[in-house]
């Protein structure tokens, strides 16, 4: 009986880099799923391997020990994905010095929606009287800033964008876009797990939303909540004022990404419907 080669360390194949909110662990659990791609050594979820080199310089031994989290094995691939890789301005030179040859995976939703969410879920945690600070979700998603600085550092073919919405919508065919990028098999789909992408939410999301919770503990539901596909958590109205604070500063960056990322389905963005009113028809 052959001998089955030891699995060897080194870089991985393929990194998620973005972004925060847009589904991202979702997608990585069908990513998982799929017989010719492994996990981390040791974790599936996140590594955050380089949110430390904010504060200090990355080593050569900071790059062995990020290499030892993946096992190549003949006939698979490996990778990980940390959703703000792409949001922290020091980690893409990091990533092409760790990882230069690794395809990276971007997922996108619609800005002001996501806003919406964590500002619902900042209300309910907020203890009296405590002040609301948000500046920072809507920089999270600068996507065309971040995009842009992300391939500085590695060419565009080698990354893929995805859209949150057009998942939700059409998961198979998204799922083998991704995996035709990665090079593995087109034709592995995890059905269960992508049917959940199409079935609404359930009256029992909007209950457990709703429930008299404590604040912390509604908090953390909201979190979870977020995180599935399939769940639409109401959406808080927001006043006039901050509406159009918030496409001052998106619009902009909207616009970029269209033009950056063809496949962007701005109908898919109700929020921006009005960039979409000003594109050019195709050719």
């Amino acid at each position: 009986m052959p001998s089955v080669p030891e699995p060897t360390p080194g870089p991985p194949d393929f990194i998620g880099v973005g972004t925060i909110g847009a589904g991202t662990r979702w997608w990585q659990t069908l990513l998982h799923a799929h017989p010719e791609i492994r996990p981390p050594r040791g974790r599936r979820g996140a590594l955050h391997h380089f949110d430390e080199f904010a504060g200090r310089e990355m080593t050569g031994a900071d790059i062995a020990a990020y290499h030892d989290r993946f096992d190549h094995r003949p006939g698979t691939i490996t990778g990980e994905w940390t959703s703000r890789y792409m949001l922290d301005a020091w980690t893409p030179p990091l990533l092409a010095r760790a990882a230069p040859e690794a395809k990276l995976l971007v997922l996108l939703s619609d800005p002001i929606e996501h806003y919406r969410t964590v500002f619902a879920q900042r209300v309910v945690q907020r203890a009296e009287g405590d002040a609301l600070f948000m500046t920072d979700v809507a920089e999270r998603r600068r996507y065309a800033s971040q995009l842009e600085r992300l391939q500085r550092f590695f060419d565009p073919g080698r990354i893929l964008v995805l859209q949150f919405e057009q998942c939700r919508r059409d998961p198979a065919a998204q799922y083998g876009r991704t995996l035709r990028f990665l090079g593995v098999a087109d034709d592995v789909v995890p059905g269960r797990v992508l049917r959940r992408a199409s079935r609404p939410a359930g009256r029992g999301t909007s209950l457990l939303l709703n429930a008299p919770l404590p604040g912390r503990v509604r908090g953390k539901v909201a979190r979870r909540v977020a995180l599935r596909p399939d769940a639409v958590a109401p959406a808080p109205a927001l006043w006039p004022e901050l509406e159009d604070a918030l496409h001052t500063t998106l619009d902009p960056e909207v616009e970029a990404l269209a033009a950056m990322v063809p496949e962007l389905d701005l109908a898919l963005w109700p929020n921006f419907a009005q960039l979409k009113r000003r594109s050019p028809a195709p050719a």
